[in-house]
């Protein structure tokens, strides 16, 4: 008797575009400080840099989707997150629920994975896509924190 084992490891497909990571990470920043589904909590955080400046984490929480931003005194900036929600749409037809095809039409890259990660060069701004019999089941954001 043979026994077939069958071999599913998920490859990841990475697209680097540092423009359309950069579009991604502003419409996303843009959209969860605008949108009025979320639930803000602060946290108090010591600056790094300068141990007398208190500045702000800002977590956004909405059903099973979170973000969290890093607040200056003067700035504000995503720093990371995962969205699992529909109804949280950042950019043109991309939300949880779609098919490859369109994301393949947003990143104007054939898709050949499961697993796809957008980012910058440097990979400081990372969205990575998951999906599951052909669906979009969740984007994760990772960005750059000093």
């Amino acid at each position: 008797m043979e026994i077939k084992v069958e071999e599913n490891i998920a490859e990841e497909q990475f697209v680097e575009n540092d423009s359309l990571a950069f579009a991604f990470e502003s419409e996303l920043e843009d959209y969860a400080l605008k949108s009025s589904l979320f639930k803000i909590e602060l946290k108090p955080y010591q600056n790094h840099h300068d141990k007398s400046v208190i500045d702000t984490m800002k977590t956004l929480t909405f059903d099973k989707t979170k973000l969290e931003f890093y607040k200056a005194k003067n700035w504000e900036s995503i720093i990371g997150g995962i969205i699992k929600n529909p109804e949280i749409k950042f950019v043109d037809s991309l939300n949880i629920g779609i098919n490859k095809r369109t994301l393949e039409n947003i990143l104007k890259t054939k898709i050949e994975s499961d697993k796809v990660t957008l980012g910058n060069l440097e990979q400081t701004s990372l969205f990575f896509f998951q999906f599951e019999n052909g669906i979009l089941e969740s984007i994760k954001y990772e960005g750059y924190f000093d």
